[in-house]
């Protein structure tokens, strides 16, 4: 995708607005592939995929639609990005919300491909997307104990890497005596995602959201 410098491609949008939309287009998607569109128009963001529409109200500057895979609907609709509200914007060929990107492009890239189908013809992975999902792999499973799933890691390491710097030292994250068995667990999973950039206190506080949202969820139940 070559970046169109002139108009600018940013649109702020509400963060409530903004998931349910996606959550709404990410649970007709399924487990589908192929591109989601992002059309803005009349004060409205539109995004489609999977012969789904959802709507929020949006301002900024959109001129033409942008095509996104739709693993981009479903990982942000699983966890927003921190912030509200959250800006939407293309960059050097990549649809970011907030400090959370992939590529993009002008036109839809494929077509959706039917779960069967996808099941018997998967398409090879490049060796350095392998390599990126056994180190999230591993780091899940050590994560698992503490409820983190792999959508909220793979924002994590997206977002790292985006940011292109991270906070590497351990002394900047405090532990009481009482948390010593988490300790060890996200110093394990932090040695995984270290080489993404993702730094210590990034993942502490990753945990630490993860598990008030898991008090909340239990709280209203």
């Amino acid at each position: 995708m070559t970046p169109r410098s002139n108009p600018p491609y940013k649109l702020e949008v509400s963060r409530a607005d903004l998931a349910q939309a996606l959550k709404t287009v990410a649970r007709a998607i399924g487990k589908g592939t192929g591109d989601a569109s992002f059309r803005f128009e009349a004060g409205s963001l539109s995004i489609e995929a999977a012969n789904t529409v959802a709507d929020a109200p949006a301002s900024g500057t959109w001129p033409l639609p942008v095509f996104v895979g739709v693993s981009w609907v479903r990982r942000v609709a699983r966890r927003m990005p921190a912030g509200n509200p959250i800006l939407l914007r293309v960059e050097t060929g990549r649809l970011c919300a907030n400090r959370y990107s992939e590529p993009c492009a002008w036109k839809p890239r494929e077509q959706p491909m039917p779960a069967t189908q996808s099941r018997e013809q998967p398409a090879p992975a490049k060796q350095s997307e392998t390599y990126e999902n056994v180190l999230i792999s591993a780091a899940v499973s050590i994560l698992k104990p503490i409820r983190v799933d792999r959508p909220a890691v793979e924002i994590l390491v997206a977002e790292a890497l985006a940011r292109g710097t991270s906070s590497w030292c351990r002394g900047l994250v405090a532990w009481s005596p009482e948390e010593k068995k988490m300790r060890i667990i996200i110093e394990n999973a932090w040695m995984k995602l270290a080489p993404f950039g993702v730094g210590m206190t990034d993942l502490r506080q990753l945990v630490d959201q993860t598990l008030r949202d898991a008090w909340k969820t239990n709280q209203e139940k």
